[in-house]
């Protein structure tokens, strides 16, 4: 074969070659402790049709993805002030030559005002029916293909001064944001859930966070609120106690949720009543979680060893993981309240039983009485453990009627 020719199918096997699903972050030497920094299990991300980079149900792609341009992990190229601005460009939403990376956050809250931001700003001005929420389950994709924006400045910052600016931004706990980044090209398809603002505003959002609707109103401008007002926002919310209005303002939040569909509505619903004051009466957050619509699997899926929550300080995070938590220990009530009715009946069926054997010879009630003997040892030992696991769990009990 010619030497043309050849160069030619080299090219041709090249554009053949399928896209990789993922670009993994692959930190080596003294980054290497990257490897071990945790990522929440649910991520959201905000777009529009004119956002730089791509998503739709089966991809989300960074701006240089988007472009057909496939690179290189970022800890494999050489230069590190060159990785440093592009991560800093990204960060502050500038434009430049390349950005090869992508926003997630596991901030429902952020995630929704930018949304607000996103219709009021001139560059973008996407109606709401054009601007979507993306939920991810992080354990769907693997381990690197995610990292912590403020552990990426901490690697990043000493060959940028801009970026050591916002590491300094970032250590203020009122402006960290839960920011995640991926990178080039990901597959996300059966691994999201994609719900449109608008339909998120129909089912009743104004309702249950009232500054939602001051927000859709913000004029248009070329830096409308984002940052800023999610600090705002948090100061009102989260430094009250929540009032009767809330069991109401939970309902709909559970109904907003349902437009994500089954496995994805439950950790909404829970997301979604994170951005209402908090309070200390349970009881109206277990009636309203213990919908049909909702499984136990679901309930089982709110367990913190199925669903890892990473605060860092974040109070509507915080509010997620409580809520979660609150779910899943009623869950656990119910089933072994359950197991317990079961145990009872059984035990009841025992006791008639027996009383049918009283007027069998003593001969015959001794040896049925021996062949039980080291079965109701092992119950009675179990029954003990039981009780003795329930007393050692702080306020595991049934607050409310079956």
């Amino acid at each position: 074969m010619a030497i043309p020719e050849m160069s030619d199918a080299l090219k041709a096997l090249r554009i053949s070659d399928p896209e990789p699903e993922s670009l993994m972050f692959c930190p080596t030497g003294e980054r290497a402790w990257l490897r071990e920094s945790g990522i929440p299990r649910y991520l959201f991300r905000v777009f529009t049709p004119t956002s730089r980079g791509t998503t739709d149900q089966s991809w989300t792609r960074s701006m240089d993805a988007t472009d057909g341009i496939r690179k290189v992990d970022i800890f494999a190229r050489g230069n590190n002030e060159q990785v440093a601005s592009m991560l800093n460009r990204h960060l502050r939403w500038q434009e430049g030559d390349e950005d090869n990376l992508v926003s997630w956050t596991s901030s429902l809250l952020f995630a929704l005002v930018y949304v607000f931001h996103l219709h009021a700003n001139y560059r973008d001005q996407s109606a709401f029916d054009a601007i979507s929420l993306c939920i991810i389950d992080t354990q769907k994709f693997p381990k690197a293909v995610f990292l912590r924006d403020v552990d990426l400045i901490q690697v990043y910052s000493p060959f940028d001064e801009a970026l050591q600016n916002i590491k300094v931004l970032r250590s203020r706990g009122d402006w960290y944001f839960g920011e995640y980044l991926s990178q080039g090209a990901l597959k996300i398809e059966n691994k999201c859930r994609i719900v449109s603002a608008q339909a998120m505003i129909d089912m009743g959002l104004y309702d249950l966070q009232h500054e939602f609707e001051t927000f859709s109103r913000w004029k248009k401008g070329r830096s409308p609120p984002w940052a800023r007002q999610v600090v705002n926002l948090r100061e009102v919310v989260y430094q009250i106690e929540g009032s009767g209005e809330s069991d109401d303002r939970i309902c709909i939040a559970i109904r907003i949720s349902q437009l994500f569909g089954p496995c994805w509505a439950l950790p909404m619903a829970a997301n979604l009543v994170a951005l209402l004051p908090p309070s200390e009466d349970e009881i109206a957050i277990i009636r309203a979680f213990r919908v049909i619509f909702f499984t136990d699997d679901d309930r089982d899926n709110c367990s913190p060893l199925k669903t890892k929550v990473l605060a860092y300080g974040l109070p509507e995070v915080e509010q997620f993981s409580k809520i979660m938590r609150i779910v899943y220990k009623d869950f656990c009530v119910k089933k072994l309240s359950s197991f317990v009715g079961e145990a009872k009946i059984h035990l009841r069926n025992a006791v008639v039983f027996a009383i049918r054997l009283e007027d069998q010879d003593q001969a015959l009630l001794d040896s049925i009485n021996e062949a039980l003997k080291g079965r109701l040892h092992m119950e009675a030992g179990v029954n003990q453990q039981l009780r003795d696991m329930l007393a050692a769990t702080s306020g595991f009990h049934d607050p409310t009627p079956n």
